[in-house]
């Protein structure tokens, strides 16, 4: 429960850009392309510093890694814009932020599995895994009463004091894992390693386009939403506060999540996966259709599509784990860390750039394609999956 206390106070940081996007915009006079540069900044950066920080968990302490992701996401807080509210601060502060999130995240999850026993650890890992959905929306839910309470800036500084607490909690009630038994090498050496293997790259595959759709439509729903109020019939929902009303996906999601990976472990792995990225793909296709819709009906869409997106978040990671000896625990989760977050940097901007070129933020067309080309992700997923379920009924 620590670790998992930890995660959602680190997540903190994770979507408040994503959750005052709108009014940020609204007073810094971002582009889309500028709000897409920015979002995928963080992304660019966990993925970069995942594999490391992750890899660096097979022959370094873990829990020393996760104090320093603790600084660099309070740091990251406190640069935009209480320091510096140009965008070049805020491109830098989402780095500060990426990088955090790399050396909290995974090293969390190292520590707590190497904390209990063996029969445990699939389990816990799953749970770990679909925290993500619910700190997401602890995220946009902290990150919306405080712009709600004291503006947009509120939500930055939240972040930054949420990251330092988690460091307190774990600084001082984990215990450092026992010393590792990895192969000697150097970091880059054992992630080639971790790589090779029956079906290891369908799993990174998977988890590229899971990555793909769910963090670029995560970052841009709040400004979908604000999109949807603006057409004519909506005015009256105009009032609503949508970081705060999408953060009912959490609590609804991570059950899902942890029901499908629970599932998932007792058979059939991959095809309970596939399933459930098919359903994220169907959904996704019926939101892109129904983007003139009521206010109502887009907002039950959008979450019932979150929701299915992140339906197979938890079973993605002990599908790589199962696949590698402990000694390579740490490089398999960089590698699936690095392959969901290079996802997420590329489909960020993507969507933003998609979202410029066939109109801009004022087209429903341009929202209808932009939501297809981070569906296509889910495909990947579902198609990679069902690959691996046919090689193993082979």
């Amino acid at each position: 429960m620590l670790m998992l206390a930890a995660l959602l106070l680190n997540l903190v940081g994770f979507a408040n850009y994503a959750a005052v996007l709108p009014d940020l915009r609204a007073t810094t006079g971002l582009t889309e392309v500028q709000a897409g540069l920015a979002g995928g900044a963080f992304f660019l950066a966990y993925a970069i510093g995942s594999p490391v920080f992750a890899g660096l968990t097979d022959t370094r302490d873990a829990r020393r890694l996760y104090l320093l992701g603790t600084g660099l996401g309070v740091t990251g807080g406190l640069l935009f814009p209480w320091v510096d509210d140009g965008f070049g601060a805020l491109l830098t502060a989402r780095i500060l932020t990426g990088l955090g999130m790399a050396g909290t995240y995974m090293p969390g999850l190292r520590l707590l599995i190497e904390t209990l026993p063996p029969a445990g650890q699939q389990k816990a890992a799953g749970d770990y895994v679909s925290g993500l959905t619910l700190g997401l929306s602890t995220s946009f839910a902290v990150s919306g009463s405080l712009q709600w309470l004291f503006g947009w800036p509120a939500a930055f500084l939240g972040a930054a004091v949420a990251a330092a607490i988690a460091g307190m909690l774990v600084g001082n009630a984990m215990p450092s894992p026992p010393r590792s038994t990895a192969r000697p090498g150097g970091l880059f050496g054992r992630l080639r390693q971790a790589a090779r293997g029956p079906g290891r790259g369908l799993v990174l595959v998977a988890a590229f386009g899971n990555s793909w759709e769910g963090m670029a439509f995560r970052t841009w729903l709040v400004a979908l939403l604000g999109f949807s109020v603006s057409l004519p019939g909506n005015e009256a929902y105009g009032a609503l506060n949508f970081a705060l009303v999408t953060a009912i996906i959490g609590p609804v999601a991570m059950p899902i999540s942890a029901l499908v990976a629970r599932r998932a472990e007792a058979g059939r792995r991959h095809r309970v996966i596939a399933c459930a990225a098919s359903s994220a793909v169907v959904v996704g296709v019926v939101l892109a259709a129904a983007m003139a819709s009521p206010l109502p009906v887009v907002l039950m869409l959008s979450i019932v599509y979150a929701c299915a997106i992140f339906s197979d978040a938890g079973a993605l990671t002990p599908a790589m784990l199962v696949r590698v000896a402990p000694a390579e625990r740490g490089a398999a989760l960089a590698l699936v860390s690095a392959a969901g977050n290079l996802a997420a940097f590329a489909s960020t901007i993507a969507f933003g750039l998609v979202l410029h070129l066939a109109g801009g933020a004022a087209s429903a067309d341009a929202w209808r394609i932009a939501i297809l080309t981070t569906a296509a992700g889910s495909a990947v997923t579902a198609v990679a999956m069902f690959r691996l379920d046919r090689r193993a009924a082979a």
